[in-house]
């Protein structure tokens, strides 16, 4: 049962950070990269408070196994930790599942935050909106604004447009290590149980790596590109592409994460003992 929990609220987690690339569709068409960013930013702390409960239910899941240590044979414990293990991958397929489904809804996100981001633009804070529209008559105008992307003209519009590929991996590698960096630092800590509080704390330091990667080398283009096509210097389409490019750069990442995922934590076993 806190198995299939995780796997949801790693789906939910993956599918908002996902959508929240509508943001920059969004200030494209409206022109409002200011109002636009702030939407993004909402998305993106919702995100970032999901995770923080995440991080919790995954600390339980390991407990669950560290208790037992000292109290069942070796071979029995040894059991234990390859279930973690095999749990730990189903929670990264749940996070390709959150993306695949981000990727289907960005476009239906991305019409919904042109309208935010207009409003706005013309109420000057999001409590305002709610108070002069009414929420309920927000959310009952949004399944109106459901849109299913046409995947023939979409592919046929990616192999038209040229970007290059060398983003597109730079993506998935940067967001590999990102994905598993609270997952293989716990499962760390069951192999040295001893110090699994120096392992786990090097969650802290992956994420803040693949952070410092993705603000220097993956968001200064996006950013660039947005503006850009603000300014009418590039099509929109470029920047449709891009958008497709970092979601399923991040579901290739998820793909790569599967098999870093026991190296990475093994590597911190390693060195967790001599910190």
């Amino acid at each position: 049962m806190k198995l299939m929990i995780v796997v949801v609220v790693t789906m939910l987690i993956s599918c908002v950070e996902t959508v929240s690339y509508a943001a920059r569709l969004s200030g494209a068409r409206t022109g409002k990269i200011g109002a636009s960013t702030s939407l993004f930013n909402i998305l993106v702390l919702f995100a970032r408070f999901a995770v923080m409960s995440q991080s919790i239910l995954l600390a339980s899941m390991l407990e669950a196994v560290t208790r037992f240590k000292d109290k069942i044979p070796l071979m029995n414990y040894e059991e234990l930790i390859n279930d973690l293990l095999l749990n730990f991958r189903i929670v990264l397929f749940g996070m390709s599942m959150g993306i695949v489904l981000g990727m289907f809804l960005l476009p239906t996100v991305a019409r919904v935050l042109a309208i935010g981001t207009r409003k706005l633009d013309k109420h000057g804070s999001v409590p305002k909106i709610f108070r002069s529209e009414g929420i309920l008559r927000l959310f009952w105008k949004m399944p109106s604004q459901f849109w299913i992307p046409s995947f023939r003209n979409n592919w046929q519009i990616i192999k038209e447009t040229r970007i290059g590929v060398n983003f597109f991996w730079m993506n998935a590698i940067i967001f590999s290590f990102y994905s598993i960096a609270i997952l293989s630092s716990l499962y760390a800590g069951v192999l040295v149980p001893d110090h699994r509080t120096v392992a786990n704390q090097m969650a802290t330091v992956i994420n803040g790596v693949g952070t410092i990667l993705l603000v220097i080398f993956v968001d200064p283009i996006c950013s660039k590109l947005l503006d850009d096509v603000v300014s009418d210097a590039r099509p929109y389409r470029d920047l449709k592409v891009t958008v497709f490019h970092l979601g399923a750069g991040r579901l290739v990442g998820t793909v790569i994460a599967q098999v870093l995922l026991f190296p990475f934590a093994y590597l911190i076993s390693l060195i967790a003992p001599h910190i």
